[in-house]
């Protein structure tokens, strides 16, 4: 017996289906690396929980760490701020460089650290408001700062051929830090075109606006949302894993367990990893059969079921209406107008607004052009019509 190659809820190693994604990655890469260029636009892949947003982050950056570029990772939200994150990333990744080398490097940390004001550490002008300093911070000194430490991380050619930040989770990002990093890369992109460097960060469907909030010109991010899986791009998230372990798939179980997953990428290894149990986690030579896809549903269905739950059991009463108005619209259309929500609910379309934030913020909605949502996630907005009764 072997053990299943698939992942549902951890981070997959292969990326089917985004592979325009990655040509893109690549290509920006062979511009830091091969021309020493930087990467002017901070680039933003945006999409619900499951859809893979982490694991595509992951998949830039084996691609950049095999070009032998400096990689710091970042999981936005830690009360610290997002700037003192990069700072402690930056500090452990040349830690172990000479001190001849990180002199200037130790010299922009420790000058950053102080900018910002580590608890702890001395901060700038306590006279000014909370509000004065934290744009002071962003607009001069925090983003030359951190403007000077990129420069003098990226540009030890010894050590490094290319520096990439990469923050996960930048919807939960304070202001201020993403303020800093947008000033700082906006200083590069005028001053200092030929840094070898690059922003890549990923989110929830609501860090475009969470992102123009805190900066005045977010024209210069570059957004891509991610889309559930084509067909074919499923296929390969079944097939191929298997196909390393010498394990075929039949045809028509492909088919099925495509047809089940509905494109949800988590969906995918669900079924790739109950099909692979159903099967009896078969020896090399062995084959997956539509069968064993249909004993794998109930077990996919039940984490599916307990996955809905639990985003329904973090919704408020208020929320709890407007998904089940979308649910019940969305029954017979795949895009509901907010008009229709509004008459279905019985409030103004204006009314409406904070708890769509809120409910696109928790990655459970989705904006589909102007006025309209959608439950994108397959699967949940029939889970919500089984819980609650048509409002109409």
């Amino acid at each position: 017996m072997q053990p299943s190659p698939y992942t549902p809820g951890e981070i997959a190693r292969a990326v089917p289906g985004r592979g325009e994604l990655i040509e893109e990655f690549t290509e920006r890469l062979s511009l830091m690396v091969d021309l020493q260029r930087l990467i002017g636009r901070v680039h933003v892949a945006f999409g619900e929980r499951g859809i893979g947003k982490t694991s595509l982050l992951r998949a830039y950056q084996r691609l950049a760490e095999e070009r032998e570029a400096l990689c710091i990772w970042v999981t936005a939200g830690e009360p610290a701020g997002l700037v003192v994150q990069i700072i402690d990333g930056i500090r452990e990744a040349t830690r172990s460089w000479p001190q001849a080398a990180a002199a200037t490097i130790r010299e922009h940390l420790d000058e950053l650290t102080v900018t910002i004001g580590v608890p702890g550490v001395a901060s700038v002008s306590a006279k000014t408001s909370a509000k004065t300093k934290a744009a002071t911070m962003a607009e001069t000194v925090g983003a030359r700062t951190l403007e000077k430490l990129i420069r003098a991380t990226a540009e030890d050619r010894k050590r490094v051929k290319a520096l990439v930040l990469f923050i996960d989770e930048v919807q939960s990002a304070d202001a201020d830090g993403i303020r800093t990093l947008a000033y700082a890369w906006q200083h590069l992109q005028a001053e200092h075109p030929d840094i070898p460097a690059a922003v890549y960060a990923a989110g929830l469907p609501n860090a475009p606006e969470q992102i123009a909030d805190a900066v005045t010109f977010s024209e210069r991010f570059a957004y891509r949302p991610l889309e559930m899986l084509s067909v074919g791009a499923q296929v390969a998230a079944l097939r191929d894993p298997a196909a390393e372990l010498n394990v075929a798939w039949d045809s028509d179980a492909l088919e099925r367990a495509a047809e089940l997953a509905a494109g949800y990428p988590y969906a995918v290894q669900l079924y790739g990893d109950a099909a692979w149990v159903a099967a009896g986690r078969p020896d090399a030579g062995g084959t997956i059969t539509k069968r064993n896809v249909k004993t794998a549903r109930a077990s996919v269905d039940r984490d599916l079921r307990n996955l809905f739950a639990a985003r329904w059991a973090n919704t408020t009463p208020n929320q709890r209406r407007f998904l089940v108005a979308v649910a019940w619209l969305q029954e017979k259309q795949d895009f509901v107008d907010r008009a229709d929500l509004a008459e279905v609910l019985d409030v103004s379309s204006r009314s409406l607004s904070s708890v769509r934030a809120r409910l696109i913020a928790k990655g459970l909605i989705r904006s589909e052009g102007h006025g309209t949502v959608t439950i994108p996630v397959p699967g949940f907005a029939g889970y919500i019509r089984e819980l609650e009764e048509d409002p109409r």
